[in-house]
């Protein structure tokens, strides 16, 4: 998939994303004995919550706009691709050392820059043992790599409901004021302003975080699987090279 396609992608689940958690705040209340009240807009929601309420929307693009990099880059098709491990496989049956690295410095996956990192120590003073700590280094640089990109969107998540409780104490600031200029006599529609950017803003943090903070434990999960998963393949792969240097 090339850039051009990701992006496209990203920005669609952007903006339903947006619409479809925006939307969801709007609701239609109950008439009254004397009218039907109007419809709340999705335009007037954003509009009430201010500045603080637009940062909070900006976050939840920026969070999709990550969410759905991650898909595309944390499935086991990119890090363990099954053609690799089936040519690694052919190749270091046959003992074609050459080719093998010359496949793992191709393909750039997880696999790959292990099972390479291991490859180019053939040879060493110490055999096997080289071999390991190569592939241990390796393997904990790219998985603290994939860690690494999740405390991005870790940090939307802690950060969108405190940008909503910041707008629930600036509106009550707002309303508290105005009951303060007014000396007490303030009508409703005076304090509906602040009173109303507070539980846009509130909510609207909620409406990122919760759904962020879910996807942040399924990345790391993902992750965790997939880690397991590559340590095996690599196990499998490599482990001749034990059997004949311990022979």
């Amino acid at each position: 998939m090339n850039k051009t396609t990701r992006w496209l992608l990203t920005g669609l689940s952007v903006g339903v994303f947006a619409v479809l958690a925006l939307q969801a705040l709007a609701g239609e209340p109950a008439p009254t004995q004397m009218e039907q009240t109007k419809r709340i807009s999705l335009w007037s929601m954003i509009e009430a919550g201010g500045i603080i309420g637009h940062l909070i929307i900006l976050l939840s693009m920026v969070a999709v706009a990550l969410i759905v990099e991650h898909f595309l880059t944390i499935r086991r098709e990119r890090l363990l691709p099954s053609p690799l491990a089936q040519t690694l496989e052919q190749h270091l049956v046959a003992q074609r050392y050459q080719e093998a690295q010359e496949a793992c410095a191709a393909d750039g996956s997880l696999l790959g820059k292990v099972v390479g990192a291991g490859l180019n120590q053939i040879g060493g003073m110490f055999g096997f043992f080289d071999m390991q700590n190569a592939m241990q280094e390796a393997s904990e640089r790219e998985i603290s790599r994939l860690y690494r990109k999740l405390e991005y969107i870790s940090l939307i998540a802690v950060i969108a409901p405190m940008l909503g409780l910041l707008g629930t104490v600036t509106g009550m600031i707002g309303a508290f004021n105005t009951i303060a200029l007014t000396e007490g006599a303030a009508k409703p529609s005076q304090l509906a302003q602040g009173i109303w950017e507070a539980l846009v803003t509130t909510v609207e943090g909620l409406v990122v975080a919760i759904p962020t903070m879910f996807c942040v434990a399924f990345f790391r999960n993902r992750i965790d699987g997939l880690v397991a998963e590559a340590e095996a393949t690599v196990e499998r792969l490599m482990s001749r090279f034990r059997k004949s240097t311990s022979a």
